[in-house]
């Protein structure tokens, strides 16, 4: 559990652990979230894309050795950026952000201001600006009756050519995985129908043809 977190977020180790990539982090939080993307390519073009985000330690309740946020997109399979951190770069972010939480926080901050943006569209916003070297900042803004507030940023890179691959497979696997684990529930259900319903049964292969 992240303690005494400045952002009243609490999460629990054990409830949010779903998954461990291969080098060993933890998924404590994914979420699609819609973005503002601004592309600082000289004309600043500004689409709005829904990415998928996930945030990730590597670590134990008591010490947090990285953490990092990956972003991805569905409608480009190429789209993978990494928002990576260590205790020694987080003093960096710190600093720069006059944060007063620690290192062990600084998970939990995360999720609470990238959920805001989830749950809230209308008060808070996330924006995507992508520079010409190809790296990405999100801001989160809060949206009061008299200005817009930032409440945090992330600096993102892309990931290199071969990460990118790994991500691809991954997912290719995770969703034929999944498709196998309907067709297993629907092979299930038909076995049941056959024996309790075979009329019905006949009906729905009919209908499917």
């Amino acid at each position: 559990m992240l303690k005494n977190t400045p952002s009243k977020v609490t999460l629990n180790y054990q409830e949010t652990q779903e998954e461990t990539d291969h080098e060993g982090f933890t998924l404590i939080y994914e979420q699609e979230i819609v973005c503002q993307i601004v592309v600082d390519d000289g004309e600043q073009q500004q689409t709005q894309e829904t990415l998928n985000v996930r945030v990730l330690i590597l670590g134990s309740e008591q010490t947090l050795d990285k953490m990092k946020i990956e972003l991805s997109c569905e409608n480009d399979l190429f789209f993978h950026f990494i928002h990576d951190v260590t205790e020694e770069t987080f003093q960096q972010i710190k600093e720069g952000q006059q944060l007063t939480a620690s290192f062990i926080d600084y998970p939990a901050i995360c999720v609470k201001c990238l959920d805001k943006a989830h749950k809230d569209p209308n008060k808070y916003s996330a924006v995507l600006r992508i520079t010409q070297d190809g790296d990405a900042v999100i801001e989160i803004i809060q949206h009061t009756e008299y200005k817009n507030v930032e409440l945090i940023q992330f600096q993102f890179v892309s990931l290199p050519e071969e990460s990118i691959r790994m991500a691809i497979t991954k997912k290719y696997q995770k969703v034929k995985q999944k498709l196998q684990q309907m067709e297993n529930k629907l092979k299930d259900i038909n076995d049941v129908v056959k024996v309790k319903n075979p009329q019905l049964l006949l009906q729905m292969q009919r209908m499917n043809r």
